[in-house]
């Protein structure tokens, strides 16, 4: 049998998204939402510690290709070494969603191409736990938004 730490988590959120409105908050900004902030920041800024900060010990990440990354190759790709120009981003659309100890939120980032490159956009859903120590990144899955026709 292979040992996947992440399928408690996945079976915890289909679990919990049933439930109805009346369990749960639909709030514009808090603690979680300010974590996905630090954790893009990071993110951008490839500053390791911070990333580290913000993610749980067991953190999974799925990419806009669909690829499995735990924490750790989430970690190694972020590798000051490795930084290179980052496009212009913006971030919009958030949501977040709290149910007890359990925050899901999304996202869209979209990346600024130069010239008459338009935009490329990714829906970014991001789980959180709250932990003794704060809440932590559980979980993030990056789905790409196909680009608008061109008219």
């Amino acid at each position: 049998m292979i040992h996947r730490p992440w399928t408690g988590w996945v079976c915890l959120i289909a679990a919990l998204l049933p439930l109805s409105a009346a369990s749960a908050q639909t709030i514009p900004t808090d603690e979680p939402l300010a974590l996905v902030t630090r954790f893009e920041t990071a993110r951008r800024d490839f500053d390791p510690v911070m990333l580290a900060a913000t993610l749980s010990s067991d953190f999974v990440e799925i990419s806009p290709r669909g690829e499995v990354d735990p924490r750790d190759k989430v970690l190694g790709f972020y590798d000051p070494a490795h930084k290179s120009p980052v496009p212009r981003m913006e971030s919009d659309e958030p949501t977040v969603r709290l149910v007890s100890d359990i925050a899901l939120m999304t996202r869209r980032l979209s990346i600024i191409l130069p010239g008459a490159g338009g935009k490329r956009s990714v829906r970014v859903l991001y789980v959180a736990h709250r932990e003794k120590a704060g809440w932590k990144l559980v979980s993030a899955q990056y789905t790409p938004i196909p680009p608008e026709p061109t008219k």
